[in-house]
């Protein structure tokens, strides 16, 4: 079959992780999707190609359909990109390669679809932290995760990459889809929901389709909360700039209440912070926030990838 009506490609971008992506790709092996094709596309990031070897023993030895390409110049964008263009199928669907499917994933996705007739359908990221019982990383498992508290149905807006499934006949992607200017700050992804929601699509959400995120302890840390949430804190202020002199008085209302933000949490942070608290990272995030809001300079935008 493989056609493009009768293909899901599943696309995973990979950099510097080979063993994060093995247990991606053993949590995908037994999908599978009433009368379509599955197959995957890696796209290797890292200069050095360390996936390749990981990838070319499962294509010898698996039943999936895997699709390996190496994109050596590094950045977010660029991976996503030449995944997409290298991708048959007419649905796709984004799993990052720190993250694990919890199965069935593909068909709940697929029928969530169909159900609401959507372009754009997300579902939960459930975090993985490095210690389970560490109070702080417990307040640090909402920054990694994404949870609708509501009922299965339609959403405004989409909502990270990863867990997204996008049918491509229903959407009219630019090209680049993934504006390459962010590939290393990251915020590919908000920029181009932005774009297709001005499309008059239908976007849903799904409780069924479930995924896990595994948080390494290099990014379980207070310094990683602050870069996180500073670029978060950013994302408003350069969305009302970025319509020129029309967005400037919601640029000054959103540095307004960034400022509002440092005064109060930064108060909130240092006390918690003192008494060695949990709550630090909460008042952590809300600080950075704010100071996001206030300096949103692209210049102060942290580098989350490809470096």
């Amino acid at each position: 079959m493989n056609t493009f009506e009768n293909c899901l490609s599943i696309i995973i971008p990979t950099y510097k992780r080979p063993d994060a992506l093995a247990r991606a790709l053993a949590s995908i092996e037994n999908e599978e999707l009433r009368d379509f094709d599955i197959e995957i596309v890696i796209a290797d990031n890292d200069p050095k190609a360390s996936a390749k070897s990981l990838v070319s023993q499962k294509i010898s030895t698996s039943n999936m359909n895997i699709v390996y390409i190496h994109v050596p110049e590094p950045g977010v964008s660029n991976a996503r990109n030449s995944a997409l263009a290298a991708a048959k199928g007419r649905y796709i669907l984004f799993l990052d390669d720190d993250m694990e499917a919890c199965s069935p994933w593909v068909q709940p996705m697929v029928d969530a679809a169909k159900k609401f007739n959507a372009a754009l359908v997300f579902g939960p990221v459930n975090a993985v932290m490095p210690d389970s019982d560490n109070p702080f990383y417990d307040k640090m498992r909402p920054l990694f995760s994404r949870k609708n508290p509501g009922e299965d149905g339609l959403i405004e807006r989409g909502i990270g990459t990863g867990n997204c499934f996008i049918d491509r006949e229903k959407v009219t992607l630019p090209t680049p889809a993934f504006d390459t200017s962010l590939n290393h700050t990251g915020g590919e992804d908000d920029a181009l929901f932005r774009q297709l929601e001005k499309q008059d699509i239908r976007i849903a959400w799904t409780n069924a389709a479930v995924t896990l995120e595994h948080v390494p302890a290099s990014r379980a840390t207070m310094k990683y909360v602050w870069r996180r949430n500073f670029a978060f804190g950013q994302a408003p202020t350069h969305e009302a700039a970025d319509k020129g002199i029309l967005g400037w008085p919601l640029v000054i209302m959103w540095m307004c209440v960034g400022v509002l933000q440092i005064v109060s949490f930064g108060v909130r942070f240092v006390i918690t912070r003192i008494l060695k608290r949990p709550e630090a990272v909460f008042n952590l995030g809300r600080l950075a926030q704010g100071c996001g809001k206030v300096f949103w300079s692209e210049r102060l935008s942290p580098k989350f990838y490809g470096i």
